[in-house]
């Protein structure tokens, strides 16, 4: 998935868009670019608050595949959300040399990962024995025994099981990363609102809620909601094309 990251950058270098990497930007920072148009593309945070109890005991797939987190022995993955995120976490596990299991509660595992790209994950996986389950959801997880007591429950109903396990880890998706769009609304002119119209209709944004206002401001991406990559740059072409 690099290479979706890696030919953007080299396209925007090629047409002289300066990047400041390692900079964090509060509002101040923002404020003091005296920018015609600021536009939040902050992405989210993991979110992991999906049990009824014992969310302070899992860890996110996020963790995992950045390191900061070590990989347990016996590992269950819980994936309610479909995407690369449980699969690249469950490589990193199972390569490790841990037991993994993954487990959704849909009638399917990673919907949102193509059929191109399941092929390498399969073939990675399956060598490390890797135990797919489906149609189980993650109801609560309590320290047990040394280690952790998941229990759980079916959205079909009539089912209650357990698994003991050492670590848990849950990919939910993302809670948007926007405390920085909040802090410049009130500063903006269409106070970071979109004309939805004028948006499907391929036009101009026009929106003007705030006279005073120093700049239009839009959030994009999972700045706004977690979805996928597809959806992240359709919202910044459909945007920022007519700008």
């Amino acid at each position: 998935m690099i290479s979706i990251i890696d030919w953007r950058l080299a396209e925007c270098e090629r047409m002289g868009v300066d990047f400041r990497f390692n900079t964090w930007a509060e509002a101040d920072d923002v404020i003091n670019e005296h920018a015609d148009v600021v536009i939040v593309a902050t992405g989210g945070l993991p979110h992991t608050e999906v049990l009824s109890e014992g969310n302070e005991l899992v860890v996110s797939t996020w963790d995992i595949i950045a390191g900061d987190v070590k990989p347990g022995r016996n590992v269950l993955i819980y994936d309610d959300a479909g995407d690369h995120a449980a699969l690249q976490a469950a490589e990193v596990i199972a390569a490790s040399g841990a037991k993994v299991e993954i487990m959704t509660p849909d009638r399917t595992f990673a919907p949102e990962v193509m059929a191109m790209n399941l092929v390498p994950y399969m073939r990675s996986l399956q060598k490390h024995d890797v135990t797919f389950t489906v149609t189980y959801r993650l109801a609560s997880v309590e320290k047990q025994e040394g280690g952790l007591l998941a229990r759980l429950s079916s959205d079909y109903g009539g089912v209650l099981n357990t698994r003991h396990v050492d670590q848990v880890v849950v990919n939910h998706g993302t809670l948007p990363l926007d405390e920085l769009y909040f802090d410049l609304k009130s500063l903006s002119t269409n106070l970071g609102a979109v004309n939805y119209e004028e948006l499907i209709a391929g036009e101009v944004q026009t929106e003007l809620r705030n006279p005073e206002g120093q700049f239009m401001l839009y959030r994009i991406g999972d700045a706004v909601s977690a979805r996928n990559t597809h959806a992240a740059i359709y919202d910044a072409l459909r945007l920022v094309k007519d700008i």
